[in-house]
């Protein structure tokens, strides 16, 4: 008898939470992620072509989420492309971005998707839980149109 009293007391909890659901279309996986900074603002850019600004890091991450057309999903970045302009801004990628995610310095011209194709065979050494600022941080050109890690 009491078993069954936990099971009623357990599905009733169940039931009584509200969950928010997603739509698994409506997806964005996100692979790179540009921060750079542009007349005072701070742009992020996304290799499916999304992007956000704001006067902070925060406020661009919410302007990149009301402009996307599904819903980002920032646990498959794997890369952070940072220009040194906006090194300030490093504390709090930290929020948005998984400790594991590869970082390098770049400017912001560089088009994300062909840096994360890129990078996905040259591999940053860095990643953001072990980045202490960006003197140590190697650095991602474009050279004739093509992109050299140094």
């Amino acid at each position: 008898m009491k078993r069954i009293l936990v099971y009623i007391l357990a599905a009733a909890a169940a039931l009584a939470i509200p969950m928010e659901s997603i739509d698994v279309g409506k997806l964005q996986p996100v692979g790179l992620v540009q921060v750079y900074k542009e007349k005072g603002n701070v742009i992020i850019m996304t290799d499916t072509g999304d992007s956000g600004k704001g006067d902070q890091v925060g406020a661009a991450f919410e302007d990149l989420e009301k402009t996307t057309a599904g819903v980002v999903f920032l646990d498959t970045a794997e890369y952070l492309l940072l220009s040194a302009d906006a090194a300030d801004s490093l504390p709090d990628l930290s929020v948005y971005l998984k400790p594991g995610v590869r970082i390098c310095l770049a400017d912001g011209g560089i088009d994300p998707a062909q840096a994360a194709e890129f990078l996905n065979v040259h591999r940053p050494p860095m990643k953001l839980r072990d980045c202490e600022g960006i003197q140590n941080l190697p650095k991602l050109e474009q050279e004739n149109g093509r992109l050299k890690l140094k």
